[in-house]
């Protein structure tokens, strides 16, 4: 199958969380998930719940933050079960900022030249 990616990911395995999006409404029912990748467009995000393809939500990741956590905003793109009461969610990213931007691609760049890219999805 051709490859539809237009950015370079890593694989991070890093914890972080994630609740739905309301555009006004502060993060409540935070739930634990991991990031398994990320690219400058979208992240595989792994969690107990299963998201819907469209269904828009947000999550905190403390790695690439700076100053606290703040949101990262993305849509639904897939879902898959990964294992018993486990699915993985292809994210795409909805406006990240430019320091969030910059953040991840200096991420990714720094982790390619070590040879940890292009981890699976």
């Amino acid at each position: 199958m051709k490859e539809r990616r237009k950015h370079s990911r890593i694989t991070v395995n890093q914890p972080a969380w994630i609740y739905d999006f309301e555009e006004n409404a502060s993060p409540v029912n935070l739930e634990d998930c991991l990031i398994v990748d990320i690219s400058e467009s979208g992240a595989c995000i792994q969690c107990a719940s299963c998201y819907q393809e469209g269904q828009p939500f947000a999550f905190t990741y403390q790695d690439l933050m700076e100053n606290g956590l703040r949101p990262v905003v993305g849509v639904v793109m897939w879902n898959k079960r990964h294992s018993e009461g486990s699915y993985r969610h292809g994210v795409k990213f909805l406006g990240l900022s430019t320091q969030m931007l910059r953040k991840i691609q200096e991420q990714v760049i720094r982790m390619t030249q070590r040879g940890g890219g292009d981890g699976e999805a």
